[in-house]
């Protein structure tokens, strides 16, 4: 199989790693004295546990292959569902030097559900799944490769998202209710909690950390002395303090740190909007996105007529070089892809009308994208 076939699959570009193609290497490349890598460290099962997103689920290990001379190969861990036989694997890692790859409950469980979402089949909770393991090994583009023998293991993993430990942002923003407040995550599941919060222009009018909806299970504020300067990058919050009144723009991102009370506020801005080709990509033209909440949590949403193919951004304060979110910095689902430059989205439904939401609130946010 040829490395050609992998770029197409994954997405990855390996020219930056993989030795250019020589006469020398059509004269001394031998695959009789080829060594394949040695691939280690795959437990025979792994139960993934929702609430402990962030700890280290997985940890494999690959010797160098020895291509028979003194080559530079590009190894690919790459993994699929066993029956599946490798016809369009997730690739892990893409290394020259590297020979290690770890990886966290909550990155393990969303690599295996991508592999559902490229064979477009439904994973209900619970099911147990059966997974391969490979590395491939290339010096060219012309060489076929090398690939280490193939491990299996069993892995239960959860349908959803992680949970991790969460304080509510309660405000004027969502009428003090629990119910409706945004959060603050602590992904480490530490003292340390953040995530970004959209006031939708009410920050001014208060807002306070609670742990519970019981107010009396930990809520932090303000010390009421003193003047707090307008936009403070940091204060200091105390237990069952005041109402926090200081910020006025409609989302920022909030850190907090539990244990020392120090509130930090960064990335300050006053509007999130689409730039994109149906506007001829003019950041003080971009559409503005307005602030929602389900059961899936707080969101941004726009519904907006597109052309066909059309690609786009997220962007700030309906300006270039603030804020931006795009292909590189999100997870994405439904009518949309990778545009393949620029980090743009693209359309992927024809011209239309389409509804774009993005969950902001969440430790791994997401952007759904729906052809009405």
């Amino acid at each position: 199989m040829k490395l050609l076939h992998y770029i197409a699959v994954t997405g990855i570009s390996l020219f930056t790693l993989i030795s250019c193609e020589s006469n020398l290497e059509r004269t001394i490349y031998d695959e009789t004295k080829v060594k394949s890598a040695i691939l280690s460290g795959l437990e025979e099962s792994y139960v993934l546990d929702k609430t402990k997103g962030s700890e280290n689920a997985l940890s494999l290990n690959w010797t160098k292959p020895d291509m028979g001379y003194a080559a530079s190969a590009t190894s690919l861990l790459e993994m699929d569902l066993k029956d599946k036989n490798f016809n369009s694997p997730v690739v892990l890692s893409a290394s020259i030097e590297e020979t290690t790859y770890s990886a966290t409950v909550s990155d393990f469980n969303k690599q295996i559900m991508s592999l559902f979402s490229k064979y477009e089949m439904e994973y209900t909770d619970g099911e147990t799944v059966e997974l391969a393991f490979r590395v491939g090994s290339y010096i060219s583009t012309v060489i076929d490769a090398v690939y280490s023998d193939i491990v299996i293991t069993t892995v239960t993993p959860y349908a959803g998202e992680a949970v991790y430990p969460m304080i509510s942002v309660r405000g004027d923003y969502c009428g003090w209710s629990y119910e409706n407040s945004q959060f603050v995550y602590s992904s480490n599941s530490d003292e340390n909690y953040a995530g970004m919060i959209y006031f939708d222009g009410k920050a001014q009018n208060g807002w306070k950390f609670c742990k519970e909806e019981n107010w009396n299970n930990g809520n932090w504020g303000t010390d009421g002395e003193g003047t707090i300067p307008a936009e403070a990058s940091e204060i200091t919050l105390i237990s069952g303090g005041q109402d926090i009144k200081a910020y006025s723009r409609k989302s920022y991102w909030v850190e907090f740190n539990s244990t020392t009370g120090v509130l930090k506020m960064s990335q300050g801005y006053d509007s999130w909007g689409i730039v994109g080709g149906f506007n001829h990509w003019k950041d003080v033209n971009a559409v503005d996105m307005s602030y929602g909440c389900d059961e899936n949590g707080a969101y941004l949403v726009l519904t907006q007529e597109f052309p066909d193919g059309d690609t786009w951004k997220i962007i700030s304060d309906k300006s270039w070089g603030k804020g931006e979110i795009n292909v590189n910095n999100i997870s994405y689902e439904g009518d949309v892809e990778d545009a393949g430059a620029d980090g743009n989205f693209k359309l992927n439904k024809g011209a239309g009308m389409y509804t774009i939401k993005w969950y902001f609130n969440k430790v791994q946010p997401i952007l759904v994208v729906t052809k009405k």
